[in-house]
């Protein structure tokens, strides 16, 4: 809600409220594990999440079978 005072040819904004103010934040989760869809249950150092269609899930492996990598033009 915004409220004017017009006086002449000149316009003043005495108030302008846009919602309601954020009185606090958490975060949705402490892990990633913790995220619906994410199997670490093969969670190993150097994996990386990779999305299986066929579990619908976001899987820990080490091996990378279907990424297409494109550096760019140099």
């Amino acid at each position: 809600m915004t409220t004017e005072v017009r006086y002449t040819d000149k316009t003043q904004v005495k108030k302008v409220v846009v919602g309601k103010p954020v009185r606090r934040v958490r975060p949705a989760t402490n892990t990633i594990g913790e995220l619906s869809n994410v199997d670490l249950s093969n969670l190993q150092d150097g994996s990386v999440l990779v999305y299986n269609q066929t579990t619908t899930n976001f899987e820990s492996t080490l091996n990378l079978e279907k990424q297409n990598v494109n550096g760019g033009n140099y």
